[in-house]
């Protein structure tokens, strides 16, 4: 038998074969990455300009999954993970970020001469942390006070977030300017007094021309000590 390949395809097929091939270059871009733990350690770094590409629940689940593998102490894990993906809720968090940022940002112009990359980098998060089409807010359940220890078993978590994020192929940065209206945060998502919102991290694809590392760090040798303050080998 022979087939007439002239005949066009019809536009609604073509367009439902076009989502498809979409949703799968997506899920492949996301899935595909296989890097070692060294390798995301040392090329992991903060991403602020996204590409507003859905992330895949799949990706989703690995991230939240690899948080909850994260030290706990005494392991009573009272951590709690707010995925905020509605677009009028990511809209208000992005607000309420918005402005806690810009009243941030007069504190942030010794950047403009040291780094000003970091600056406009900065910035630009501030005015369209909503680009990121997954929000996630990393919270902490205490006993209704908050001391420097409180983040001990979030913090730890928020790093295999981060990790994980870069594993897939997404970016993510760890951010606190929302703290500044973490009572208005409360109030949009429901959560309780005795929870804290320790991080809000934007999750997405880095936009293009966005680049993993390798980050840039001090010499281990500058930072170490051995024995006692200041010994060197």
């Amino acid at each position: 038998m022979r087939y007439n390949h002239s005949v066009p395809i019809p536009e609604s097929t073509h367009n439902l074969l076009t989502k498809q091939s979409q949703k799968t270059t997506i899920r492949e871009r996301t899935m595909s990455e296989d890097i070692s733990l060294f390798d995301a350690m040392s090329t992991q770094r903060a991403i602020r300009n996204f590409k507003p590409d859905p992330v895949p629940q799949e990706a989703l689940n690995k991230i939240l999954e690899a948080a909850s593998k994260a030290p706990s102490g005494t392991n009573r894990q009272m951590w709690h993970f707010v995925i905020v993906q509605d677009a009028e809720k990511r809209a208000k968090l992005s607000d309420i970020y918005r402005r806690a940022g810009r009243n941030a940002l007069p504190n942030l112009q010794w950047l403009q001469d040291a780094n000003p990359r970091i600056l406009r980098s900065a910035t630009h998060l501030i005015e369209h942390m909503d680009d990121a089409p997954v929000l996630l807010l990393a919270c902490i359940e205490h006993g209704g006070e908050t001391n420097l220890t409180t983040g001990s078993s979030i913090y730890p978590a928020v790093q295999n977030i981060l990790l994980a994020a870069r594993g897939l192929g997404l970016g993510s940065v760890l951010t606190t300017f929302h703290k500044q209206y973490e009572d208005e945060v409360r109030e949009i998502f429901g959560i309780p007094d005795n929870v804290e919102t320790a991080a809000l991290l934007p999750i997405g694809y880095p936009a293009d021309g966005v680049r993993y590392g390798p980050t840039r760090r001090k010499p281990i040798e500058e930072v170490t000590h051995w024995d006692v303050w200041g010994g060197r080998k």
